[in-house]
């Protein structure tokens, strides 16, 4: 069977990853109106919604930047790039299904508080990542600006504080067990776009040696970026 030229392949992906993300926004937006309409607030639910207002800031913005993303120069071949960008990006989506347990009013407000700056950094990456962004390993703009001259992957830096907010939010084995998939999966993401983008980027090479790839290096302030966003 004939394959769908790349072009009608991107439109296919472009067009699922809006829709599913929409639905997502949608859905928690409906449910910040609800908790906006209650009307016994107290500062642990005010923070709480704030949590989920930073969150759907987030899917609104992964939504646009999905929309209006680039063209791919180059894509990982293979099954294996796929299938551990779809569980890495989805896996905590299964956490809807776990059952939260009562937890100390401390430990949530630590949680939200997590949340918050994780999903607040989160914005801020992909705002610059912009229309390079994607689900898959694929490689559209090199962006050495913002928060990728500090490190080379700074959403998934980002999404790792969210997850851990998520943990402690609601800290059970199960929980755990799909917070460990996602950061497994995600790192095997991470090298496949690794892949991608030397191979699609000569200059790519100057800017990994200059910048690591996950952790800040506080030894030394990162070097001006030199290549474009």
């Amino acid at each position: 069977m004939k394959l769908p030229l790349p072009a009608t392949r991107d439109f296919i992906g472009r067009a699922v990853m809006t829709l599913y993300f929409t639905v997502c926004a949608t859905l928690k937006a409906g449910a910040i109106v609800m908790a906006l309409g209650d009307t016994g607030w107290t500062a642990a639910r005010a923070i709480d919604v704030v949590a989920d207002i930073a969150a759907l800031g987030f899917l609104v913005l992964i939504v646009a930047t999905t929309v209006a993303r680039l063209p791919p120069v180059k894509t990982a071949q293979g099954v294996e790039p796929r299938v551990s960008a779809l569980i890495g990006c989805f896996a905590t989506v299964t956490l809807i299904a776990v059952p939260r347990v009562p937890i100390l009013p401390q430990l949530q407000l630590v949680a939200d508080l997590i949340t918050i700056i994780g999903f607040t950094l989160c914005i801020w990456c992909l705002w610059w990542l912009g229309r390079s962004f994607s689900i898959t390993a694929q490689a559209r703009r090199l962006v050495t600006a913002g928060p990728y001259q500090i490190v080379r992957h700074p959403l998934y830096a980002c999404e790792t504080i969210v997850l851990l907010g998520i943990l402690l939010r609601n800290p059970i084995w199960m929980t755990a067990a799909v917070c460990a998939i996602a950061l497994a999966f995600q790192y095997r993401r991470l090298v496949n776009e690794e892949k991608v983008l030397r191979a699609a980027f000569p200059e790519y090479h100057e800017y990994a040696q200059r910048v690591p790839m996950f952790l800040p290096r506080f030894s030394g302030a990162a070097l001006p970026a030199s290549g474009p966003r």
